[in-house]
């Protein structure tokens, strides 16, 4: 069973948001754009895990993606298999070309159409999470075993490495001998840890414990609210700003109508800006003509808020977004234009 489904990681959603809200020639699109398909290449890496997943009984398994939970530090987990005899960590890593693993530097190279760059080792950082997954059971009093492995989404990426490194391949499978390993691991663990009940307990201690995050974007692109262009944009021409009138937004380019046009402003502005908002800077972002209308629309979004009146400030509900983008755009590649 599912708990935490796979969903499109909360930097690309910054950087789509980003690149429609920056001057079109910004001097940073290019980079930002390189930034946005990164993140995506790993999401699509993800998403080829699926397949496999889905073949493993809901009664016994249940997977976790992106969980984010916190030893001395916060960590991140791509994917977390559970069952009563063992848990799995996963870090799933898409790349094209060739990986060289090095023994004594620990060092790892990704070779692509002629051209070599360095990369995180993904063996030592699933290492990592496998060692701070154990004490967060720890702490939490669960007793289970824990392994982890790199999970490799194409059959068309090539491992390389010195033959005295061989164990690497201990750490290492692709997407497609997913099941397979865990069949390995039900062979090797026969004698259930913890009972049904626990298992589903766990599974909620789990998601209420997960921690959603949203970075500082403008902070690591060294950008000011300033750089971006406030407004809503259009659903369908992508024209900014829409026009509120007649209690809907209304395009100046197609004529398009909607009257919740203004949500994705409102998860841009969070998600760029700033983790609170006042009403002032919610009039100001979507360029509302009325602090009455601001108010009325604020109202019916139904946003957490601290404090009263003009002190008042919103947030978006556990830092979770209201609209997430639309992935056949995604696919598009509308947001490079």
């Amino acid at each position: 069973m599912i708990l935490k489904k796979l969903e499109i990681p909360i930097q690309a959603i910054q950087c789509i948001a980003l690149l429609w809200r920056l001057p079109t020639h910004h001097f940073l699109r290019s980079i930002i754009e390189k930034d946005l398909k990164s993140w995506l290449k790993g999401y699509y890496g993800e998403k080829e895990c699926s397949y496999y997943l889905s073949l493993l009984s809901e009664e016994r398994f249940l997977i976790f993606h992106g969980l984010r939970l916190k030893d001395k530090k916060p960590f991140q987990m791509d994917l977390l298999i559970l069952c009563r005899s063992f848990a799995l960590i996963a870090e799933v890593k898409n790349y094209s070309g060739k990986l060289k693993f090095q023994k004594e530097s620990n060092h790892v190279t990704k070779e692509y159409n002629q051209q070599e760059e360095g990369v995180s080792n993904p063996i030592a950082q699933v290492k990592r999470h496998h060692m701070q997954f154990l004490n967060w059971l720890r702490k939490s009093n669960i007793s289970i075993p824990v392994e982890s492995i790199v999970i490799i989404s194409k059959t068309s990426t090539k491992i390389e490495t010195a033959p005295n490194n061989m164990q690497i391949f201990n750490d290492l499978i692709y997407a497609e001998s997913l099941i397979d390993k865990l069949q390995k691991l039900e062979l090797k663990y026969t004698t259930p840890h913890i009972s049904k009940k626990k298992l589903e307990q766990l599974g909620e201690l789990l998601l209420k414990e997960h921690l959603p995050y949203i970075p500082n974007i403008l902070r690591y692109y060294n950008l000011s609210p300033e750089d971006i262009r406030n407004g809503v944009q259009c659903p369908l021409c992508h024209n900014f700003p829409m026009v509120y009138r007649s209690a809907s937004w209304q395009c100046p380019r197609c004529l398009y109508i909607s009257k919740t046009a203004h949500i994705k402003g409102v998860d841009d502005f969070f998600i760029l800006i700033s983790p609170t908002m006042t009403r002032k800077q919610f009039k100001v972002f979507l360029q509302i003509p009325k602090d009455s209308t601001a108010k009325n629309m604020l109202k019916t979004l139904n946003l957490p808020s601290t404090g009263s009146k003009r002190g008042t400030k919103y947030s978006l509900p556990n830092n979770c977004i209201l609209s997430s983008p639309n992935e056949n755009d995604m696919k598009k590649g509308d947001f490079f234009k």
